[in-house]
């Protein structure tokens, strides 16, 4: 049970291999044609949607958290179900006997730790109903979260955030990487960005970077419904350097990371970002950022470059100057080793223990 199906992103990829791993139905707010055709990606099982998709951000919060409410009475008929993201509130419509399990991504963060950064975007007369919105789904949560029978989280930076503000054990499920379909295939002359267009990634950091690197060829991958997308566009217009490409169906995907030097993946405080993990699994190293999560993932000096966790233009220009085309190459075994701890067979095998 997962909120929507609206993008491509790590969320939507996770949630899609732990449904096919356990040959799972699979219902959400909606299916979007801007977030993975399942069929295409040997999806099987039931496809259920509780709503209409909708893109207006926080209608669609308020008309989803209606519908999982009370348009999902079919939950009764399952002996086990997992959620994921703001879907927990159908808890209320399944069986007391049943297993309910949350894969906690993060504690909704408007609620919590970054709710006073939330506050400041509203204006100034809308704040009070902001203030009242949260409470009352923060209250709506913490309730739903303790009808859950065991919680799992995708790093030890969400398990302790879980623990800080909900004061409730949760296992660690790192997220997988199918190394079937990532492999090296050859060292081109350009680097690599394939985060989602918006202000947390900090892609904008990345492109304003390499418009001072004009000698230096940068790939952005976006998706169409990137919320920052026209910005970013902006930002490189006239920087012949720096090339934009959708995937439709995401085809072409690994190709992209199997021939760069480099992947760039500079978020700000990520809970877990599969992306550096792809970039391992075709043997390419990581330029990211001294933050939280990555001391879980990486291997000291090995697997990336590390610059400041501000991630200053100037930083990542350095830093793209020195993970030169040789560097990377002998970067190569130590990051393919790194990424079998993350591989799909050892996630698959952990969920069906667990869930068992």
């Amino acid at each position: 049970m997962h909120d929507t199906f609206l993008y491509k992103w790590g969320w939507e990829r996770l949630i899609l291999m732990m449904a096919k791993a356990l040959d799972a139905d699979l219902a959400s707010g909606f299916f979007s044609e801007g977030s993975f055709d399942l069929r295409k990606e040997w999806f099987t099982g039931k496809m259920i949607s509780v709503s209409s998709e909708i893109f207006k951000k926080w209608f669609r919060h308020l008309k989803l958290k209606w519908a999982f409410l009370f348009n999902t009475k079919f939950l009764s008929e399952y002996d086990t179900i997992i959620f994921s993201w703001d879907s927990i509130s159908s808890v209320r419509n399944c069986r007391k006997n049943s297993k309910k399990i949350y894969y906690c991504h993060t504690p909704p963060r408007y609620i919590y730790d970054l709710h006073h950064l939330y506050l400041q975007k509203v204006p100034f007369f809308i704040k009070p109903a902001f203030k009242l919105f949260c409470y009352v789904f923060k209250k709506s949560y913490e309730r739903d979260v303790t009808k859950m029978d065991l919680i799992l989280t995708n790093s030890i930076n969400t398990q302790k955030r879980i623990k800080k503000f909900l004061w409730i054990d949760s296992i660690v499920l790192y997220p997988p990487v199918n190394l079937k379909e990532f492999k090296y295939i050859s060292t081109w002359d350009y680097y690599l960005s394939f985060a989602r267009l918006s202000d947390a990634k900090r892609v904008d950091s990345i492109v304003l970077a390499f418009k001072q690197m004009p000698e230096k060829k940068l790939v952005v991958i976006y998706g169409e419904n990137d919320p920052q997308k026209q910005k970013i566009f902006s930002l490189a217009k006239w920087s012949e350097n720096i090339s934009f490409v959708t995937l439709p169906w995401n085809v072409g995907f690994t190709d992209y990371v199997g021939n760069c030097i480099a992947t760039i993946y500079i978020p700000i405080d990520e809970d877990f970002g599969m992306s550096p993990v792809e970039s391992m699994a075709a043997w390419k190293p990581v330029l990211w950022v001294d933050d939280w999560w990555l001391k879980e993932t990486i291997i000291d000096a090995k697997t990336w470059y590390l610059i400041e966790k501000e991630a200053k233009i100037e930083d990542i220009i350095d830093a793209v100057n020195k993970l030169t085309t040789e560097k990377c190459l002998e970067m190569k075994a130590d990051c393919i080793e790194r990424a079998n701890d993350f591989s799909l067979n050892k996630f698959e095998k952990m969920l069906k223990e667990i869930v068992k």
